[in-house]
């Protein structure tokens, strides 16, 4: 789907940069100004947080006027959300009292995963077919 105007064009783009840059300066913050939170919590929080990135992403991408990045959109979403995760944690280093952690960036992976899922499972229903989950 191509943008008609301008207006269009910021209606699709403006939430995923100003996502961005909110993960960014949240990420700024020195550790001894964060409230402490339940062991774990934080991880719920990344998932969240990176979730709505990915969605936030897809959705920018997927409305462009290049047909071939539209295509693309739910993979370049994926791995920009795993990248911009990485990059999250890397920026860390240079706050003070934060540091790096794995475990942020596999939260991260994991809420871009799970948009990924209900795309998938979406795009199935869409499509007629039915699942059958069994444990």
């Amino acid at each position: 789907m191509a943008h008609r105007t301008s207006k269009e064009y910021f209606w699709y783009q403006l939430p995923a940069v100003l996502w961005a840059a909110a993960i960014f300066i949240e990420s700024a913050i020195p550790a001894k100004e964060i409230p402490r939170l339940p062991h774990g919590s934080d991880k719920v929080i990344h998932a969240t947080l990176f979730f709505i990135f990915c969605w936030l992403t897809h959705r920018a991408l997927k409305f462009q006027n290049f047909a071939w990045l539209s295509r693309i959109s739910l993979f370049i979403a994926i791995v920009g959300t795993a990248i911009y995760g990485f990059t999250d944690e890397y920026h860390q280093i240079f706050v003070p009292g934060r540091t790096p952690d794995v475990y942020d960036l596999l939260a991260d992976i994991l809420g871009a995963s799970i948009y990924l899922l209900i795309i998938a499972i979406a795009e199935e229903r869409r499509r007629g077919k039915q699942y059958n989950i069994t444990m």
